[in-house]
């Protein structure tokens, strides 16, 4: 096996809440380069998508009311909108797509095991029967009805059982009880494997920006081996808990990696993207100039809130919001985060005697790349065929005018969360380059930019609904609630 991949919702390629499209994603960018026709990940149909499919939604309404929702239009828009998220959630729930049904034109496993929503301590503790049980307790009937602008029950433990048991035997002991580590054990021991990319963490402190709150774990310094629903009630893991959580998941990386029939073999580890730089946030009020924690000068905001909010006046007035000083607090658990990733991969080579163990600084890379945050010259050199074309992609949240002219953004999709095609492609790039250090591919192997760019349906085909988010405050809230989605277990509801 020449690829193997452990993370989360980036890495599954979730773009726009809840469309996702692994097809694009930067670890199948990577399987490609390595001539790996046997890469296999769960494929999705565009309308079985778990959660709230932004891009899909919008491109609806505009198909059909065009770039202007006026009057009574809105009444006949919300229904289409709840019988797009009806189709889905009828599938996961009650059709073909419910636990147990084997997933179409699959093996009993996939080589992207990346699951959305995935933290660090995810990849031992969640399992097909921990995934069955959860969606199968009684307890929670109630959500599994037909909702008004519900989206599936569960989606996690759905979306997870699928990925880690697509062939639905988990009444099989084996396969029902294969975390994503134990997946990696497996594959090492029976057929061998290449090359195996890490890349979690952001999950341990994304919450914080999704709802505009910090929930910090005790900071006793060990894993918090409980319930997975006990651990949605933190949104920030203190550094000395992350630490712990780490080093037990890539302890289990390298048992696994140092039993591996492939006697070459290398781990590609991401650090965190610092969650704040994320246009899902857009800060507000007061700006101040600072040193941050990585030593550079830093625009930070006086507030923190949901990108469609433009004054501090309607921050306050909403109570949704994170302060300054509360920002600076993610970026500085982040930076320890990171301090912790480095510090293991390096423990680590030195105990291999050689350099089996990559940093790929994904989250340097990010940081380079923002606008703001780099007082309006990033420092980023992006790819030529990038850096040539127009509109020039940034990291701001995407806007098109009723015209179809991008005016912004193009990395980031319409959460604000997940990279776009051509975020995917830049995450690959950056992967590829430590490669080529790693001599994992030829120095001659290039991103076929041309088809990531073409294929690129923000930029090619530019949604001129996008001024409606910010003159309907339904739909404003309708957007929100689908990014809180991630965090929340709960219908999705239109104020």
């Amino acid at each position: 096996m020449k690829l193997f991949t452990i993370g989360d919702s980036v890495s599954q390629g979730f773009m726009s809440a809840g469309a996702a499209k692994p097809q694009f994603s930067y670890n199948t960018l990577l399987a490609q380069l390595l001539n790996d026709d046997a890469y296999s990940y769960l494929t999705w149909k565009p309308e079985h998508h778990l959660k709230v499919d932004l891009e899909l939604i919008f491109r609806e309404l505009e198909d059909h009311y065009g770039t202007n929702i006026r009057g009574l239009e809105w009444l006949a828009a919300l229904k289409r909108i709840n019988s797009i998220m009806d189709e889905a959630e009828d599938y996961f729930e009650r059709g073909e797509g419910k636990l147990g049904n084997p997933v179409d034109g699959t093996s009993d496993y996939f080589h992207n095991v990346a699951v959305e929503g995935m933290d660090v301590g995810d990849a031992w503790l969640v399992t097909p029967n921990l995934c069955r049980s959860v969606v199968e307790d009684m307890k929670n009937e109630e959500a599994r009805k037909d909702n008004f602008f519900g989206s599936a029950s569960d989606s996690f433990y759905r979306n997870a059982y699928r990925v880690l048991n697509p062939g639905g035997r988990d009444k099989d002991e084996q396969f029902g009880g294969y975390s994503a580590l134990q997946w990696l054990e497996y594959h090492a021991k029976n057929e061998g494997i290449e090359n195996t990319i890490v890349w979690l963490g952001a999950n341990n402190a994304l919450g914080t920006v999704i709802g505009l709150e910090i929930k910090q774990t005790p900071g006793k310094g060990e894993p918090l081996n409980t319930s997975r629903l006990k651990r949605q009630e933190w949104n920030l893991w203190h550094p000395d808990d992350f630490e712990a959580e780490y080093r037990q998941m890539i302890e289990s990386v390298d048992s696994s990696m140092r039993s591996n029939r492939a006697d070459n073999w290398n781990v590609f580890v991401g650090t965190v993207p610092f969650v704040t730089i994320a246009p899902v946030t857009r800060g507000v009020g007061k700006e101040e100039v600072i040193t941050d924690v990585t030593g550079n000068k830093a625009q930070y905001y006086q507030y923190y809130t949901y990108f469609p909010v433009t004054s501090v006046e309607l921050a306050l007035s909403t109570e949704q919001y994170l302060t300054m000083s509360e920002a600076q607090q993610i970026d500085e658990t982040i930076y320890e985060f990171n301090q912790t990733i480095k510090e293991e991969v390096k423990r680590l080579n030195v105990e291999h005697g050689q350099d089996r163990y990559h940093i790929v600084d994904t989250g340097k890379a990010l940081r380079d790349m923002a606008i703001k945050r780099n007082l309006g010259k990033p420092s980023y050199a992006f790819p030529k065929e990038v850096r040539q074309h127009y509109p020039k992609p940034n990291t701001k949240y995407y806007h098109c005018t009723r015209a179809g002219k991008v005016e912004a953004g193009g990395i980031f999709s319409l959460d604000g969360i997940h990279p776009s095609p051509t975020g995917q492609g830049l995450i690959a790039w950056e992967f590829l380059k430590v490669m080529k250090k790693a001599s994992v591919v030829p120095d001659s192997a290039e991103l076929d930019w041309k088809s990531i760019l073409a294929s690129d349906a923000f930029l090619k085909k530019p949604i001129k609904l996008m001024p409606e988010i910010y003159e309907h405050d339904s739909l404003i809230s309708f957007v929100t609630g689908a990014i809180q989605l991630f965090r929340e277990i709960k219908p999705l509801k239109i104020e």
